[in-house]
Parts: C-alpha cells; structure tokens; sequence
C-alpha cells in the first residue's frame, strides 16, 4: 500500500506537474495564434496532447496499449467507457480538434476552469437547463464546423467488467446532426487509478487497453436510442474481451 501510494504520488505528480508546466508556455503559443488562426485553442489543445504523451511515458507502471484505426474519424462523436481520470489524457493523445463534455463542476476554480475551456473541457454539473441547452447547441456548432465532440455516455465511471447504463445525449446529438458515432472501449484503468483513489490500487505493471471500434451512422438505426443499445451492446462485448487478455 505504501509503495502504490508512492507510485501514485509520483503518477500525480507528473501528471499536474507536465499541466502547470504547459499553462505559461501553451498560453504564450495560444496568444501568438489568436494573431494567425480561427482556432487558437487547438494550438493549446495539441500542446496538451504531447504533454499526455510524456506522461504516459514517464508514468511508472503505466502501459498504454492503442488499437486505433488506420484513418481516424474526423467530424465525429467520439463515445467513451469511463473508468479513471486516466481517460481524458488516454484519448487526448489521439484526438484532434474536440470539444470534451465532461459531467464535472470545474467553475468553481476560476484559472482552472479557463484552462480547461482552452483545453476543450465543458461540463454541465451545477449548470441550469438554459445553460445546458445553450452547450448542447454550441456541440453542434462545433461539429458543422469540421470538429469532433467526445463523450463519456454512462455519466460517471465504473469498476470491473460491467457497463453502466449509457445515456442519451450523444446518440440525439448525432441524430440531430448526421454524424457518425466513434465507440471506444478503456479498459485496465481503474485496476490502477480507481475513482476517488489518490493512491495506485496495485504496483504491478498495468496495461491500458484503448481499442476503437468500427464507427455507427444514423442512416442504420431506426431512431437514437435503438443507436444507443447497439452501442452499449458492442461496447460491452468488447470490454468484456479486454477484461479477459488483462
């Protein structure tokens, strides 16, 4: 237990270290491209996903394993299982230009919260229905625009092998706008950075599995939940092979 709480303070320490590191040097990067793009914040967002990268790798412990497609999926609704804080860096290392909708209050740390917002982050916990509204029409924006969204579909994270029942909220965007949805499956996470855990659960060398599956089109589901059990169902079937390889 001492040695994971060890590792797991070396983990933190990386991880926030490599972010407050990338505050001073990717706001300089953000500024200087409000002068030459539309889309300052995707500077900063690409900086983050190299510092996710060194984190990962200099994580001790830490394996991540990712099984992509070729051609990502771009002007997408990327759709993840959600198992630790170690996700949001897993898929940021891989997916570009996305706004992330997160169920989280991260408002009440002023600096945090403008970090995050550069960093793609919009959360709805403690937000009105307006509020929450006016995010769901800035998603679609955002995807008119050539950009990808990212969702994690059960609302919270869970342990072991089982799925939480998904919601609705990617499966009606899509619909709503007639763009494919991304499945992807983490698994191996929690085993090391369960929620609400400070410390490394084992100090074994742990293997993060991140597979993309083939991506689903409106046009093939009757409706938007019927999209979404297909969804949970292949996404559980795959999630149950990564528990039985880890």
């Amino acid at each position: 237990m001492v040695y994971g709480c060890i590792l797991g303070s070396i983990g933190h320490f990386i991880y926030f270290g490599i972010l407050v590191g990338l505050i001073i040097p990717g706001y300089m990067a953000y500024l200087v491209a409000k002068l030459f793009t539309d889309e300052p914040k995707y500077i900063f967002q690409l900086g983050a996903s190299y510092c996710y990268e060194l984190f990962f790798f200099l994580t001790p412990k830490i394996v991540l394993k990712r099984d992509l497609k070729d051609e990502l999926p771009t002007n997408a609704i990327y759709i993840s299982t959600h198992q630790s804080i170690l996700d949001f860096p897993a898929l940021s290392t891989f997916i570009r230009k996305y706004l992330f909708f997160a169920n989280v209050n991260l408002g009440s740390v002023p600096l945090i919260a403008y970090i995050a917002d550069l960093a793609g982050v919009t959360y709805i916990s403690g937000k009105g229905i307006d509020q929450i509204s006016e995010i769901y029409d800035n998603m679609e924006k955002q995807l008119e625009d050539g950009k990808n969204i990212i969702f994690f579909p059960e609302g919270t994270r869970h342990e072991d092998c089982k799925l939480k029942p998904f919601k609705r909220g990617a499966f009606r965007l899509a619909f709503k706008t007639n763009k494919p949805v991304v499945p992807i499956v983490i698994e191996g996470a929690y085993k090391l950075l369960p929620k609400k855990a400070f410390c490394f659960r084992t100090t074994k060398r742990t293997i993060i599995h991140v597979k993309m599956l083939d991506p689903l089109y409106p046009k093939d589901f009757a409706n938007d939940k019927e999209m979404m059990l297909y969804a949970q169902k292949i996404m559980q079937e795959e999630k149950e092979r990564l528990c039985d390889i880890s």
